[in-house]
């Protein structure tokens, strides 16, 4: 090769390297991250190991492979070096998701939600999210189980209530769903004093599925304690709704103490139907004076809100709670909003009905279904450019490799040059293929030889 072509070698493969550096250059897909990218990107992360971008690429590449072990931590640091990168972050979520991380998932999920701009994979997001705390729960209460021996054996934490469903004792199959709708204004009217912590329902209710009690069972003090030393509870509350001629009811509620099996008298009361949230708060008051907990004013005022005065509404509700424990979310959902219909200022059937919604699309949706559409619609910011100043310097260094000193001519000269023994090439110089492929996304300019 003449010492010109070798400068103008040199020029071409300068003259890239600077118009990478002054492109804005063109954002990656993350549909393009395929495990085939693996080896490339490590040998990247080997040059440039704290590169957020390069970490996300590889993290996905990794996820794609089903190497879960491997994404996870690379993710982990590509989201902790840039927050803003939403795609780590839910790719973050399903990586924990499969490793049975689901606390972690919960994390990435929300995070990617707090800084997603995209309406349709921020849905997603809540949608798999709904889903992850239900997961959660039910490998709490399968981890629990396996390790009931030891929980039996720890005191349980201090001022912990959990509220086990009301069984309904009664034969109008309209009222069935009582027993669930009522221990939910429990657990709410519990939580409304901060001299208590309350178990949420949800993780009461995944623990009795793991436990697979069945309805006769629940109401025993011997499930209340089992349940309690299982969720580390102090005290468990259960009891029984019951229908009684005249359109009464009846409702029991016994306070049972896990760590010495006792029950205390229990809180009793009968009212008509239509005054079952009146009847609820006589239970609920009655239930902190077995506590011993002595409520403040506020605490007090707060207690006795109503939720909704419209019974068909909270009635619909409590079937909707029914459904959603079986896990047909669809139809839970119906009556959840069926119940927001009645009584559109019912806000726990509003916000029921959406978690109820995000579930329904979640069942229906795996994780392959999610990776596929963040896959499609996401994309990474374009690779960091080579330092202008860097570039810079290589064109100069470039411009005088063309002509070498003994070459140089006064101003105003001209010069022939010798024509190559080597037979031209112009194919190859027309379609660029003298020497290595050039870069996605860069310009290229060839400088041919004088003919």
């Amino acid at each position: 090769m003449t010492p010109l072509l070798r400068g103008s070698s040199v020029l071409r493969f300068t003259l890239v390297l600077a118009a990478g550096a002054c492109a804005t250059g063109g954002a990656i897909r993350v549909s393009d991250v395929t495990p085939e990218s693996i080896p490339s990107l490590e040998a990247e992360r080997s040059q440039r190991p704290q590169d957020a971008g390069i970490l996300a690429r590889l993290g996905v590449a990794y996820f794609k492979a089903e190497r879960y072990g491997d994404a996870r931590p690379v993710l982990d640091s590509a989201v902790a070096g840039d927050p803003r990168n939403g795609a780590a972050a839910i790719y973050l979520g399903m990586t924990a998701e499969q490793l049975g991380d689901f606390a972690a998932a919960r994390t990435a999920y929300q995070h990617y939600i707090d800084i997603a701009t995209d309406p349709d994979l921020t849905a997603t997001a809540r949608q798999r999210l709904a889903l992850v705390d239900r997961r959660q729960l039910e490998y709490q209460a399968r981890q629990a189980l396996a390790n009931e021996a030891t929980l039996a054996a720890m005191p349980p934490e201090s001022n912990t209530v959990a509220v086990m469903p009301f069984m309904f004792r009664g034969t109008n199959p309209d009222l069935q769903a009582l027993g669930r709708g009522f221990a939910q204004l429990l657990v709410t009217d519990l939580a409304k004093s901060r001299q208590v912590r309350v178990l949420e329902r949800e993780r009461m209710q995944a623990m009795l599925d793991e436990m697979k009690l069945g309805d006769s069972a629940i109401a025993t003090p011997a499930s209340a304690v089992r349940s309690g030393h299982l969720l580390q509870a102090a005290r468990v509350v259960q009891g029984a709704l019951g229908e009684l001629p005249g359109d009464q009811v009846r409702v029991d509620a016994a306070l049972v103490d896990v760590g010495t099996a006792a029950v205390q008298p229990p809180a009793q009361g009968t009212s008509p139907l239509d005054q079952l949230f009146d009847l609820e708060k006589q239970i609920a008051f009655a239930v902190f004076t077995n506590l011993g907990i002595q409520l403040s004013p506020a605490e007090q005022e707060a207690i006795n809100q109503r939720p909704t005065q419209n019974l068909q509404a909270f009635l619909a509700y409590s079937r909707g709670l029914v459904e959603q424990d079986r896990g047909d979310y669809a139809a839970a959902q119906a009556d959840f909003n069926q119940a927001a219909t009645l009584d559109p200022n019912f806000r726990a059937a509003s916000q029921s009905a959406a978690t109820a919604s995000e579930l329904s699309a979640a069942t229906q949706q795996p994780v392959s279904q999610v990776e596929t559409a963040v896959s499609q619609s996401s994309t990474f910011g374009a690779p960091s450019p080579v330092p202008v100043a860097s570039a810079q310097a290589a064109i100069e260094n470039g411009l005088q490799s063309v002509a070498p000193p003994s070459t140089a001519l006064p101003t105003g000269s001209t010069a022939s040059t010798p024509t190559p023994t080597t037979t031209r090439n112009t194919t190859s110089e027309a379609t660029q293929t003298e020497g290595p492929a050039p870069p996605t996304g860069t310009v290229v300019i060839t400088i041919k030889r004088p003919s």
